[in-house]
């Protein structure tokens, strides 16, 4: 990469595009002290700051703003009306802000936001091939790692976590300093105010945890040992009973590796305590106000009963 060819005349316009096979509308505002890869498109009317980078093969569609300290990745496409490295919506904002960095082949849908972290020296990140639907936003400081899909309205407020193959749903709301662990699929328009723990699906209307996420696991590649492995550390979290720190050490002995020993470590950080398992069993159903006559309703089964079952 190398710094931008400012196109004041024609001349300069040839120039850069055949030195660098860059496409570039001649209605966007591009600053001269931008580094621009090889490959890259840039729509109409999308302005990009000074001190922005972005890697070769990127796409910038209509109406996008880049803002200064951004750094994109590779094969990246930026969908109209998308703002990145905006400064953090903070009622005492830093004088010094730190950066945006965006991995490679990452789809960042229209009118997405991803603002650059707080303080100088820090850095807001999206790792690599993730998914941005329609509206999405990621606040200040969070860090998002590979293969995320955050759908339509998603909002994650700042310092948030979301680990790898992590899918949350329609206008999901991620308190500030929640993490999601990997793997793990949100409901839409569920309210996260607490860690929600690898491999686990939360439920959108309760906000409460309802089992492993399975279609999850088996997207991920895992295999059918390590799938039975989760199933029986999901039981000792939820099931068993035992004190939290008993839990954790029973945890750690009887899963030493693999992807159930994630559990453990998982659980010792944070600092917004843990999503629960949502108590109703499986299969139970509510009684309606009012219930047409010769109707019956079918009674849950007993809790001891299913985890029987499950094991």
């Amino acid at each position: 990469m190398s710094h931008l060819i400012a196109a004041t005349s024609d001349h300069a316009w040839r120039k850069l595009l055949e030195s660098h096979l860059v496409i570039i509308h001649p209605y966007a505002l591009i600053s001269p002290e931008a580094v621009i890869g090889q490959d890259v498109h840039i729509g109409p009317f999308s302005t990009v700051e000074a001190g922005v980078v972005i890697g070769d093969g990127c796409r910038v569609a209509a109406r996008v703003t880049i803002k200064s300290g951004v750094r994109l990745g590779k094969e990246n496409e930026i969908c109209e009306g998308a703002v990145l490295g905006g400064v953090a919506q903070h009622l005492s904002p830093s004088a010094e802000i730190g950066g945006l960095v965006i991995g490679d082949r990452n789809i960042i849908r229209e009118n997405s936001t991803l603002h650059r972290a707080m303080h100088a020296g820090a850095d807001t990140r999206m790792g690599n091939d993730c998914l941005l639907m329609v509206g999405a936003h990621v606040a200040h400081d969070c860090v998002i790692d590979d293969h995320v899909v955050l759908t339509n309205n998603v909002m994650l407020a700042g310092h948030v976590e979301v680990g790898s193959r992590a899918y949350l749903g329609g206008g999901v709301a991620v308190h500030q300093f929640c993490r999601v662990g990997r793997v793990a699929m949100v409901g839409g328009l569920a309210r996260v105010v607490q860690d929600v723990p690898p491999f686990v699906t939360i439920d959108g209307s309760s906000g409460h945890i309802v089992g492993l996420n399975r279609v999850g696991l088996r997207r991920a590649g895992l295999q059918l040992h390590e799938i039975k492995q989760l199933k029986a550390a999901y039981q000792l979290i939820y099931r068993s009973g035992l004190p939290f720190e008993t839990r954790l050490e029973t945890l750690r002995e009887q899963f030493p590796s693999g992807p159930a020993a994630e559990f453990e470590e998982f659980f010792r950080g944070g600092s917004r305590g843990f999503v629960r398992e949502r108590r109703t069993p499986p299969g139970a159903t509510i009684r309606p106000l009012h219930e047409a006559p010769g109707k019956t309703t079918a009674q849950p089964a007993s809790l001891p009963a299913i985890i029987k079952k499950a094991g």
